[in-house]
């Protein structure tokens, strides 16, 4: 039997549940054994605009999309349009036949641009621009149609009196796992999961499911007869966001400051709706650290960014684990108070989403283009770490290494994470508590003089916080003891000092924590790359070595101080160099010609803000290995 591998797409209006449908699919999937990963795409709208729900079901562990997708349900007038390249041969559509002659230019939430691409597309192939010239577009491609009546089944369902509309997101993904051949009663437990406390909704949920399956049984069209039952298991659902947050409260996390800002503020939202954490291993965990079950973080809403930073900082002074998250624009603002925190030792985190800029840009869509801007962030000259992850359960490790990092080096630290990364879904096993070490170091018992920015061989200075120790903190160039001077030996003597830190940390955090070669040792050819890129590079290799090509990864993590020596040692082995970003100009690549000297040539890139994807990734390494291309830009995505 071949193995389980679907792509589906759940495509609706902003504000009509599609977040719903995709925490149905997943949950369903989850509980009936198998793995799924998933990212939401949506517009900067509050209610109405495109939103999908692009999501993966395997056996077998998975970090991945694909296109063409197996599957396409469409909740609104609007997906058959946008998604009209998503299919291929045998790709089921799901539609709501009620809606087959909607033209065009009755679609009104659609975006003028897009609107006039696919109306040349269908029109230059002779085709109706309506949704039924959309489906034969499909169709003609090898498509399956797939109509169904939203409105017929769930008055069916529920009788005249319950709004269509209201159940259309709970049909359409009930449909798409009878589709696939996904037995009801995983379904239905996912329902529970998702609407578990609301008992109405989820009996008229039941009889929805129960109209979908009977519908897809009596119309005789499944993709899948019936997927084989797996082995279930307890595992979290969780998006980037909620990982490091959890990854934060492990870390000793007690205040957090935040102004909200796509996607970062998610984040917050979740920290302050979970002042209590219940995992298996939690009552263990909390006896021993008490960070676990009740949190007793504090957090703010600032009423800016500044203001954020600058609380944050604030309560890293007195010893507290603090931090603050943002993206782009909002970090724009925090430049200014970095430094100070430079300046003064100060070990605060500041996690920052990247989203598509510059300015407000695409304030809900993917990009890797603040990676230069994060390390040079703040004027004048000093040491900051900038640090990366690439998927969930590492985001919830390195959440408390930021932590460690900033205490133990004593310097600010950037978490650099990406919007896929913020707003994919992972499906993770217990988290494995041995593998998070919480590091804390001790404080020096205050001194009638207390040298807080004692010159050192390595940089680093006793450690001294407000209420333990009495010391001057200033904005200005300061002495041993924090007191304000211009002296010119003093200060390259404590510029000295600082910038020490730069080998110190490269000195003591472990190799792997700071790159990782993935892959084969002895490679044919070797991608470059970072932060959510990781997993679909990964997924890619199993197919290149189907074809007797060896390949492997270059994945970065610390960005500032960069790891020369130790990208230099993997690099200068490789036969073939791709640097794949998201971003224009291959800002790792370009760190990687400052520090390391070496010109990489090719390049694998996506900025239109959407996510990459298998094929993308797949289809850019074999044009650059047949020398059809050495710049490839991805471009896929509604």
């Amino acid at each position: 039997m071949p193995m389980v591998d679907i792509d589906l797409i759940i495509g609706g209006p902003q504000g009509g549940g599609i977040d719903s449908a995709a925490q149905i699919v997943i949950r369903a999937f989850s509980i009936g054994g198998y793995e799924a990963y998933g990212i939401r795409e949506y517009y900067s709208n509050i209610k109405g605009r495109h939103s999908y729900f692009h999501v993966r079901v395997k056996e077998t562990a998975v970090r991945s999309l694909r296109y063409p997708v197996d599957l396409l349900v469409c909740l609104d007038s609007e997906s058959p349009f946008v998604h009209m390249e998503d299919v291929t041969v045998k790709s089921t559509i799901l539609y709501d036949e009620d809606l087959v002659n909607t033209k065009l230019e009755q679609v009104l939430t659609m975006e003028p641009e897009t609107k006039k691409h696919v109306m040349d597309k269908l029109r230059a192939g002779g085709y109706e621009t309506t949704i039924a010239g959309a489906v034969k577009y499909m169709k003609d491609k090898g498509a399956v149609p797939y109509p169904v009546s939203f409105r017929n089944l769930v008055v069916a369902a529920l009788g005249p009196n319950k709004p269509p509309a209201r159940y259309a997101n709970t049909l359409g993904a009930s449909l798409a796992m009878a589709l696939v051949g996904l037995p009801a009663e995983f379904t239905m437990r996912g329902i529970e999961s998702v609407f578990g406390k609301k008992k109405e909704v989820v009996e008229d949920n039941e009889m929805i499911v129960k109209a979908g399956y009977e519908f897809v049984k009596t119309h005789n069209h499944t993709m899948v007869k019936e997927l084989p039952l797996r082995p279930a298991k307890d595992r979290y659902i969780l998006t980037g966001n909620e990982a490091i947050g959890i990854g934060k409260v492990i870390g000793g996390l007690k205040l957090q400051t935040y102004y909200p800002i796509t996607p970062a503020a998610d984040e917050s939202f979740f920290l302050e709706g979970h002042d209590y954490f219940e995992t298996s291993a939690g009552e263990e965990m909390d006896k021993e650290n008490d960070v676990l079950k009740h949190t007793g973080v504090v957090v703010v809403q600032a009423e800016d960014e500044i203001a954020a930073i600058a609380m944050a900082i604030s309560g890293a002074m007195t010893g507290t684990r603090t931090s603050t998250g943002t993206s782009g624009p909002g970090f724009s603002l925090m430049a200014e108070a970095l430094g100070y925190a430079g300046n003064n030792e100060i070990p605060v985190v500041v996690t920052l989403y990247q989203r598509g800029g510059p300015s407000t840009g695409l304030p809900t869509r993917n990009s890797q283009a603040d990676l230069m801007f994060a390390i040079n962030a703040g004027h004048g000259e000093f040491i900051k770490i900038v640090y990366s992850s690439g998927d969930v359960p590492e985001a919830i490790e390195d959440a408390v290494r930021v932590f460690n990092y900033a205490e133990k080096f004593q310097v600010p630290v950037v978490h650099i994470l990406d919007k896929n990364l913020a707003n994919s879904f992972f499906l993770v096993d217990e988290i494995d508590y041995s593998k998070i070490k919480i590091e804390r170091w001790k404080v020096p018992q205050n001194t009638e003089n207390f040298e807080r920015f004692k010159f050192t061989d390595d940089g680093i200075s006793p450690m001294g916080f407000f209420g333990k120790n009495i010391m001057w903190i200033t904005g200005d160039e300061h002495s041993e003891l924090g007191h304000i001077t211009e002296d010119p030996e003093t200060r390259d003597a404590m510029m000295t000092k600082r910038m020490k830190k730069a080998q110190t940390i490269l000195r003591e955090i472990p190799e792997k924590e700071q790159v990782e070669l993935i892959g084969e040792p002895n490679a044919d050819i070797t991608l470059l790359s970072w932060g959510s890129n990781k997993g679909v590079i990964t997924s890619v290799f199993e197919q290149l070595k189907a074809e007797g090509v060896k390949a492997n990864l270059v994945y970065v993590k610390l960005m500032s101080p960069f790891p020369s020596d130790l990208v230099s040692k993997y690099l200068s082995k490789a036969k073939l160099i791709i640097d794949l970003e998201s971003n224009y100009t291959a800002q790792l690549a370009t760190l990687v010609k400052q520090n390391c000297g070496i010109d990489i040539e090719n390049f694998i890139l996506k900025y239109n803000g959407r996510h990459t994807t298998d094929d993308e990734v797949y289809e850019g390494i074999k044009r650059i290995i047949e020398k059809r291309d050495s710049r490839v830009v991805m471009v896929r995505g509604a």
